[in-house]
């Protein structure tokens, strides 16, 4: 029923055991999974005085149907049917059956039917199928039992001719071709007198609507259906279009509902999803990205610039349109054919810069004491409740990652003045002077080469038809395309192999490390041939970071290959759980390291008394109430803590050396003691294995899970995301802070001072 969706798939054209015909509702149970998306169907049949009526629907392994049948003489026929179908080995076998009540005037009562079906694809061009009706029967009535085999050989994307015989004796044959964005199918009948020739055109309605007309023998029009497909057509669009597509929200790792606020973030999964879908509509050759209200972190931006570039090989002419210019925007937009400014837009290029707020002042005058011991000089994070300011070595390492991180980005942004005729070196010296400037305009922005021109966004279509095209339309509009989570339709037939992606996004709890390690569980069941780990994290717990470490470890010792892919930020924690990977792979930009570890208490003696309250403690040791927040530690427990640290640590830099293949000792004294670094200066030092974002990892994943190129690769997404009452801001961290002030607490965590805008 949907032609341009699959491409051997026709209305009423069902009968054909090889195809995917009636989503598996009507023809052979066995194409329910090989339909590969949730549908529905309808269609009606007026032929030799019998009118026919049929809907159904199919969702990934399960299809219910309904059809109605009478002439107004006697002949009156409803069954109701429940279908199953299930996919083997990487989606060439298909197996599926199928259970029909039929009640008719010939009989009093129920007929029960039972059917089956196979199809075997070992080829993206071949498809062989079966099917049985009627194999088991019970009831007042008798059905003849059917046995049909058939076969279909597809010619690219736009030919196919199918052979099928019911029963040996009867043989007929279907020839489809795909023009202009319609289908045509001609039935013919073979070695026998029937006549049953049936013409049908199918056309594609929009992205998930299919509409279709069946001509029979006698050059009549006998037959209409309409379909419905949830997975998007991808090549629905025939014509060109001018497409907005809004950024203009918070784009993360993985999205989330704030409970209450109503607001929602993108998922970085649906950003790339709805480029896929402007890759593949043919349509789609002037794109206006909007970014205004875009707020997304430098390695999300780099994912968005790749797609960018992708659209540019194709042919597509891009266009970004900005109201805020910063290097986040920029580094998004470096790839696109023009970059437009609002003319009251700021442009921000001041710079790299982040500040530490000391609590330890408050804290005296409370009479709190926080009782942090760490392992490693340039651990940070305890600094701000242990000092009153930042101790030299996180200050040098601070320095050293925004001077480095500076000129990643200054030397990626120089690469688009190059294009424009610029040498290296005189736009690196127009990057460094803008620098210097504490405010910038949008007019700057043009006049320095980081923009284009200055326009409002009704203004850029007329502009880009102009620039690109030399075409005069003042007029000009564009369509607003939405990102959407809805998947692509595939067509291919051959064998689709499965890599699972999962995300660990933020701070890492214990409630983040139930989920991950829920999901991890899940895995070796899947089908996944290998796993992608998504890391954006600064760490957490230390516990949930090795129990994650750990499991990471399990998989790959069931011999799925896992590749680690790090974000805006891979460190301490969050670094120690992509050493659990084979492979590590980080953006120019990522933070990575932060090898260390820290813990430990509040002490709130000195603000009891200084609100008159007493604790009295029963203990039956002595250490037995070493956690409680009304007394400091003593020495012996300050010992046995460093002692913990001292041998997480010696843990920790274990499993860098594992995943790096570096001796401990230089770990220790050249990367270790908590330092930090950006991704490209953690390849030069073996802390990661390659550059490159989600698409590289999953190209890693891909080779050690030795899938050739020209298998079709199917994603599965394993999401990590929850429901929040409150936004991440500096109220939810004091309630976590509170919640944990009478625990004694590991750390493996770096502060979030980077993710620069």
């Amino acid at each position: 029923m949907f032609s341009a969706f699959c491409f051997a798939y026709l209305p009423g054209e069902s009968e054909f055991a090889s195809l995917d015909g009636g989503h598996g509702v009507f023809g052979n149970p066995a194409a329910i999974p090989a339909f590969d998306s949730w549908g529905a169907l309808a269609d009606y049949q007026f032929d030799d005085g019998i009118s026919t009526f049929r809907m159904g629907g199919n969702l990934d392994h399960l299809a219910a149907g309904f059809s109605y049948s009478r002439d107004g003489k006697g002949f009156d026929e409803s069954r109701w049917s429940l279908s199953h179908g299930s996919e083997w080995l990487a989606r060439s076998i298909f197996l599926g059956t199928r259970v029909e009540a039929l009640r008719s005037a010939a009989f009093d009562g129920t007929q029960w039917l039972f059917s089956a079906g196979a199809m075997i694809r070992p080829l993206n061009a071949i498809s062989l199928g079966y099917s049985g009706r009627n194999l088991l029967q019970g009831g007042p009535g008798e059905q003849k039992m059917v046995h049909d085999l058939g076969a279909t050989v597809r010619v690219g994307n736009l030919v196919s001719v199918s052979y099928d015989v019911e029963n040996f004796k009867r043989h007929r044959m279907l020839f489809e071709l795909e023009l202009y964005g319609t289908r045509v199918g001609f039935k013919l009948p073979v070695h026998d007198d029937t006549r049953e020739y049936t013409l049908t055109l199918s056309t594609t309605l929009g992205g998930h609507n299919t509409a279709a007309v069946t001509f029979f023998d006698d050059y009549m029009l006998k037959r209409g259906a309409w379909g419905y497909h949830a997975a998007k057509n991808p090549r629905a669009t025939t014509s060109a279009q001018i497409y907005r597509v809004p950024l203009d929200k918070e784009v993360g790792e993985v999205e989330s509902d704030f409970v209450f606020l109503g607001t929602r973030t993108m998922g970085i999964n649906t950003v790339r999803n709805h480029f896929e879908h402007l890759l593949h509509d043919p349509g789609a050759g002037l794109v206006i990205l909007d970014f205004s209200g875009y707020r997304g972190g430098i390695a999300i931006s780099m994912e968005i610039n790749r797609y960018v570039e992708k659209m540019q090989a194709r042919g597509s002419k891009v266009v970004a349109y900005v109201d805020d210019l910063r290097p986040s925007v920029l580094v998004a937009a470096l790839s696109c054919s023009r970059i437009v400014v609002e003319p009251s837009a700021h442009f921000s290029w001041r710079g790299l810069g982040g500040s530490s707020l000391y609590y330890k002042g408050l804290f005296d005058k409370l009479g709190v004491k926080v009782e942090f011991l760490r392992h490693g000089a340039y651990k940070s994070a305890v600094e701000p409740y242990t000092a009153d300011s930042m101790s030299a070595e996180a200050r040098a390492n601070r320095e050293e990652l925004y001077n480095d991180y500076w000129n990643v980005l200054s030397s990626m942004v120089s690469e688009r003045f190059t294009r424009r005729g610029k040498s290296f070196d005189e736009a690196k010296r127009v990057i460094d002077s803008l620098a210097s400037t504490p405010l910038l305009t949008a007019k700057s922005a043009v006049q320095n080469g980081f923009a284009d021109t200055l326009l409002y966004l009704d203004q850029v279509p007329a502009y880009a038809l102009k620039e690109f095209f030399d075409v005069d339309a003042p007029m000009a509009r564009y369509r607003t395309w939405k990102p959407s989570d809805k998947k692509l339709f595939l067509e291919e037939w051959g064998l689709r192999r499965r890599i699972a992606l999962l995300n660990i996004d933020g701070t890492i709890d214990g409630r983040m490390g139930k989920a991950v390690l829920e999901a991890l569980r899940a895995v070796p069941g899947s089908g996944a041939e290998a796993l992608v780990v998504r890391v954006s994290s600064p760490g957490g717990s230390a516990l949930a970071s090795d129990e994650i470490w750990s499991a990471i470890k399990f998989v790959r010792s069931l011999g799925i290959p896992v590749v680690a892919s790090i974000g805006n930020m891979g460190a301490s924690g969050g670094y120690y759980i992509a050493c659990g990977a084979e492979k590590i792979f980080a953006e120019p930009y990522s933070i990575v390291g932060s090898i260390g570890i820290y813990g430990g208490k509040v002490d709130a003696s000195g603000l009891l008394d200084k609100l008159g309250l007493k604790a009295e403690t029963v203990k039956t040791h002595k250490y037995a109430d070493a956690e409680s927040f009304n007394r400091p530690w003593t020495d012996e427990e300050k010992a046995a803590l460093q002692d913990y640290m001292d041998d997480f640590y010696d843990r920790f830099v274990g499993v860098v050396s594992e995943a790096t293949g570096k001796a401990k000792a230089e770990i220790d004294s050249l990367y270790g003691g908590g330092r930090v670094f950006i991704g490209k200066k953690a390849l030069e030092y073996g802390l990661v294995h390659g550059l490159g974002g989600i698409d590289a990892a999953i190209a890693e994943a891909r080779r050690l899970a030795d899938i050739g190129e020209g298998t079709e690769l199917e994603v599965m997404f394993i999401n990590t995301e929850k429901s929040r009452l409150l936004p991440a801001t500096g109220v939810s961290a004091w309630l976590d802070f509170v919640d944990g002030i009478g625990r004694t607490q590991f750390w493996a965590i770096e502060p979030q001072r980077f993710d620069f805008e």
